[in-house]
């Protein structure tokens, strides 16, 4: 029977590497899982709290109190903190489209740019529309819309915008599971 008493070099390798170099590489070795963790942290925050908050937590609140209006000085609130999700969000998603430029195909990573690019710039023109709606609320004495046409027109904007917003943001989500998906097959070996 062949007996070595010498380990092959691979496994002997971290033993010599340094306390420092053992650590470093096991977080270059984690990091994909960590960016991993950040993009669906940042889906479930946003997107998923946007979801959850349009389809339960708006219609709850009229049927509770009773109308629009009433919750529309709660979700004027809301709002703020949404588009503060969203920037945190896309600037996470933005990280993510660039260090997945060169292992996605085409037609994924354009995908990503342009639905990205549509996201972003919708929630610039949220956190423009929002201010301008918060004008024409009256909080005190009691809670009233100064101006109810322009008031009207411009949440129709922000509800339109928000929706195409939504849906740029499923579209994204489906090319980072496109992109997932292939990371986790394994290579094709040659014969």
């Amino acid at each position: 029977m062949f007996h070595s008493s010498a380990a092959p070099a691979i496994e002997q390798q971290p033993a010599k590497l340094s306390r420092v170099s053992r650590i470093t590489r096991t977080v270059a070795d984690n990091l994909g899982a960590v960016r991993v963790f950040v993009v669906i942290a940042a889906i479930a925050f946003w997107l998923g709290g946007f979801t959850f908050y349009a389809g339960v937590a708006v219609p709850m609140g009229v049927e509770v109190l009773g109308g629009h209006r009433a919750i529309g000085f709660v979700t004027e609130r809301v709002t703020n903190w949404l588009n503060v999700a969203g920037v945190a969000a896309l600037t996470i998603f933005a990280g993510n489209t660039l260090l997945s430029w060169r292992t996605s195909g085409k037609a994924v990573r354009w995908t990503l740019l342009i639905t990205l690019a549509l996201m972003v710039l919708i929630e610039v023109e949220l956190i423009v529309l929002h201010p301008m709606m918060d004008r024409l609320m009256v909080f005190q004495p009691r809670r009233d819309i100064i101006d109810e046409d322009k008031f009207e027109l411009l949440h129709h904007v922000y509800l339109i915008s928000t929706t195409v917003q939504w849906f740029m943001g499923m579209i994204h989500v489906w090319c980072i599971c496109v992109l997932l998906q292939k990371r986790s097959q394994p290579e094709p070996r040659l014969a």
